[in-house]
Order: C-alpha cells, then sequence, then structure tokens
C-alpha cells in the first residue's frame, strides 16, 4: 500500500505540471518548483544521509538556482549555467561532508548519494528549458502522461519482472493513443511511441535501482536514539514518506531531459 504513495505524490506533480503548460510560464516554473522541493526532501533521507538537513537545504538551493538560470537563459540550449551550477554542488558537496572529520563512516557512499540528489534536481530544470524551446508543447503532456501510467504500474503488487515491462507497455500505448486521438496535428505517432519508450524505461529503472531502498534498514542512530517504541515508530514513518516522496518526484525530475532533448532534436 506504501508504494501507491509515490503514485499519489507523481500524480500531483504531473497535474500541476500539465495544467501549468496551458495557464503560463511562471505557474509552469513554480510547478517545477514543486518536483525539486520534493526531491531535496526525501532524497537524504532516501539514501540515509548522515547531515539530512544540510543535504535537503543545498539540494533545494541548487535546484531553485537551476530553475532560475533556465528561465533567465531566452537563448538556445536554454541550459548555459547548468555546468556551473553542477561544478559548485559538487564543491559543496566535498566541503559538507568534510565538515564530518577526516575518516568519517561511509564518507564515499555519502558524496555519491549527495552527488546523485544534485544531478536529478538540476535535471528538474530542463523542463523550463523543454518549455521554452519554440514550437507545439504536446510532448510535454505526453511525456507526463507516460510518467504517471509507469508509475502506476510499478506500484502494483508483483514482482519487478512483470511490472517492468508493463510499465514500458503501457506508457507506450498511452503515448500512441494521445498522439493519435488528441494531438494528431502536433506529434507524430512515431516520435510518441518513442517518447512512450524511454520514460517508460525510466520509470522501471528508477524503480529497480531506488526502489528497493524504501525497504532498507531506517538510520541506525536515530532509532538507537528512540528509546520509546512509540517514537521509534514515528521516526520509521517520517522517513517512510520522505523515502515514496523522493520516488515519486525524481523520475519527473528525470523525465524533462528526455523531452527537452527530444524537442531540441525536433526543432
Amino acid at each position: 500500500m506504501i508504494r501507491w504513495i509515490r503514485v499519489a505524490v507523481a500524480l500531483v506533480l504531473v497535474l500541476a505540471l500539465s495544467a501549468s503548460v496551458y495557464w503560463g510560464y511562471t505557474l509552469f516554473l513554480l510547478a517545477t518548483g514543486l518536483i525539486v522541493l520534493g526531491v531535496a526532501y526525501g532524497w537524504p533521507r532516501l539514501t540515509d544521509s548522515p547531515q539530512p538537513r544540510a543535504t535537503s537545504i543545498m539540494l533545494a538551493l541548487f535546484g531553485v538556482g537551476g530553475l532560475y538560470a533556465a528561465w533567465q537563459d531566452s537563448t538556445a540550449p536554454y541550459l548555459d549555467w547548468l555546468p556551473v551550477l553542477a561544478g559548485l554542488g559538487l564543491l559543496w558537496t566535498f566541503v559538507q561532508n568534510l565538515t564530518r572529520g577526516i575518516g568519517a563512516s561511509y564518507a564515499v557512499a555519502n558524496v555519491s548519494a549527495q552527488v546523485s540528489g544534485l544531478v536529478i534536481v538540476l535535471s528538474a530544470s530542463t523542463w523550463v528549458a523543454a518549455i521554452t524551446v519554440p514550437g507545439d508543447k504536446e510532448a510535454i503532456v505526453i511525456g507526463l502522461a507516460s510518467l504517471i501510467v509507469a508509475q502506476c504500474m510499478t506500484a502494483l503488487p508483483w514482482p519487478a519482472i512483470y511490472t517492468s515491462p508493463l510499465a514500458i507497455a503501457m506508457s507506450t500505448a498511452v503515448a500512441g493513443i494521445l498522439s493519435v486521438l488528441v494531438f494528431a496535428s502536433a506529434i507524430s505517432l512515431g516520435t510518441a511511441l518513442v517518447l512512450g519508450v524511454v520514460m517508460g524505461l525510466l520509470v522501471a529503472a528508477v524503480d529497480r535501482m531506488l526502489g528497493l531502498v524504501a525497504y532498507a534498514k531506517f538510520q541506525a542512530a536515530n532509532l538507537e536514539a528512540s528509546q520509546n517504541i512509540e517514537v521509534k515508530k514515528n521516526v520509521e514513518k517520517a522517513r517512510s514518506f520522505a523515502v515514496q516522496l523522493a520516488l515519486g518526484a525524481a523520475p519527473i525530475a528525470l523525465g524533462g531531459v528526455v523531452v527537452y532533448a527530444l524537442e531540441r532534436l525536433a526543432s
């Protein structure tokens, strides 16, 4: 049942993005900001970061910075400042982990996890770049629809050997149906099918790589410090929600890269 939390999170984010495509650029920017905040809060809890608050602040700052940079960039490729932000984020990550002291436990794993989170939040800025690219925006809507359908398939209580192919098949089918019945004049069937396949693969890959973390052991320090059973349960529930929040938001953030690349190739 808890797996459906990520679907609910993804649905809210997808609806916000899809609606704001037609309601205005500023609303789309704000909706993309929700993705950044979702990843920023959930990612450190998903990866059991020893510095969850500092990592959340770092991810939120750089994610919002990436959105603002893409919003202000009026010339292609609309992501000129992304390498600079990535470099600064990498520097921040090393400095932050140095504050833990020499010989801190799991230093390499923590740095790797934080850099991965940085990549995901910066990927969200590609949604802003995608809507800036001249041309029709139906690819954004089709991509988002494919994402949410694939998320629903991976949340089914079946083994991944069934849910992963099902996610790819259903996301492809939805993309094809939308291109034929709704957006026939804006996007070709072949392009929509490719978009659906890639989105399905993306969601299935994220589910396989990160989904098992949802059942990993909780942060030992927090649980050992909690002598009261009820407090322990609250810690577990809080982390479980944060994990599902990250698992719901991460594929959507990464999906912007696919839509942006497709729109750039088509323009």
